[in-house]
């Protein structure tokens, strides 16, 4: 708003000497324009600093606004000059962002001025006096366009920034309650894993007891065929619950790392490694790969495998017999990765509210393992898309930054 108004300024100062043949003593009012000029330089700078602006800084400068405006009109006719209600613009912007306090002294100190100057200032030598109240008038309108402008421009600004603001403060709002709800299903999450931890110990060890026994009675000669015909399904016994025990495993060993971004890999060669890790949690289900993009590099693969984990378990059970496609392509900067599936797909009023609360009519849960994806999604810095193919299914769209 300075460099607006010392701009104005400088114009009228060319109007008023070149061709309206006005009187001024230049000399003082070009140095009070230099300095001021000069001093709007160094607040640019001081703006360029972290250190936040407080309001004895605000009103400093608009005291130096008002003693400088002061100045030029005590050397330009002061009650005769158009120009006076100047002050006006920085009364607003004090009532706008400073306390009542300061505004009402800067307002105070403002009106002191104005009536000083009614009495001691420099008389304006006007060339051609009978044309001096039409050179008034002018100045007039001049002067009103240009505070309504300024003023005008300045309220906009602060409202614009004021809605910024608001949103801010909305979304901040929203993730400290969706923090809030991580955190109450970390607590059950580290509740469940400390329950299930010693019954799923000791299923493991039975497991283990009667495969061991069915071995050993195959060895002395297959004494027992009843038990011996359910080796494989006590085998499969077996390995879900090894399953079971590694996720409670790297539950334990997430919380320990939490924050650590992990090693840099290969985008596709760990999507291989982690697909067939995935095919043991769904052995009945088709896993295709299309991994093209061979050249892309990512790291939070810790974090990366948990929502991947969310996405496929619902692929797959949305899927059925259906196969389901995961693909990795590379994306101006990104590694784009898409589960794809065939089933029934989501419906239009759930899919806008998946991964961003708990739902409690899904059909397949109550999609806090979609609501735990997207926020671990948004802490690495990557996002989740839900779209519904043309076709028929969902594609869920997980978008990763390269390292």
């Amino acid at each position: 708003m300075r460099a607006v108004a010392l701009l104005c300024l400088a114009l009228m100062l060319a109007l008023a000497t070149l061709w309206l043949g006005i009187g001024l003593r230049l000399l003082p009012l070009l140095d009070v324009m230099a300095l001021l000029a000069l001093f709007n330089a160094w607040t640019w700078l001081r703006m360029q600093q972290v250190r936040p602006v407080s309001d004895h800084e605000v009103f400093i400068q608009l005291l130096i606004d008002i003693s400088a405006l002061s100045i030029m009109l005590y050397f330009s006719g002061c009650a005769t000059n158009p120009f006076v209600s100047f002050y006006l613009p920085a009364l607003a912007v004090a009532a706008a962002l400073l306390s009542w306090q300061y505004a009402l002294l800067l307002a105070s100190l403002a009106i002191v001025a104005y009536s000083l100057l009614t009495t001691f200032f420099v008389q304006l030598h006007i060339g051609d006096p009978d044309r001096a109240i039409s050179y008034h008038l002018a100045g007039m309108w001049a002067n009103f366009s240009v505070s309504a402008a300024l003023i005008t421009w300045f309220v906009a600004g602060l409202s614009r920034t004021v809605r910024q603001r608001d949103a801010q403060l909305a979304q901040a709002r929203e993730r400290h309650l969706e923090n809030d709800r991580l955190v109450a299903l970390g607590i059950q999450a580290a509740n469940a894993a400390h329950e299930i931890g010693t019954p799923l110990s000791t299923v493991a060890i039975i497991a283990g007891e009667l495969l061991h026994d069915i071995d050993r009675t195959n060895i002395n000669g297959g004494k027992d065929r009843a038990l011996g015909s359910y080796r494989e399904e006590f085998a499969t016994i077996e390995a879900q619950i090894a399953l079971c025990k590694a996720a409670l495993d790297r539950m334990g060993k997430y919380n320990a790392n939490e924050g650590e971004t992990g090693e840099i890999v290969s985008a596709s060669a760990w999507l291989t490694r982690f697909a067939d890790q995935w095919r043991l949690r769904y052995p009945a289900s088709r896993l295709e790969l299309d991994l093209a993009a061979d050249d892309v590099r990512i790291h939070d693969s810790i974090s990366l495998a948990h929502i991947l984990t969310t996405l496929l378990d619902n692929a797959a059970q949305a899927a059925g017999d259906k196969a389901i496609r995961l693909v990795l392509h590379s994306e101006q900067g990104h590694a784009l990765i898409e589960v794809i599936d065939k089933g029934p797909g989501i419906a239009p009023e759930l899919l806008a509210r998946l991964g961003f609360e708990p739902i409690r009519n899904h059909s397949a849960g109550r999609g806090i393992g979609l609501f735990l994806a997207f926020a671990a999604a948004r802490q690495i810095g990557a996002s989740i898309a839900l779209i519904a193919n043309p076709g028929g299914g969902t594609r869920a769209c997980l978008t990763v930054p390269v390292a």
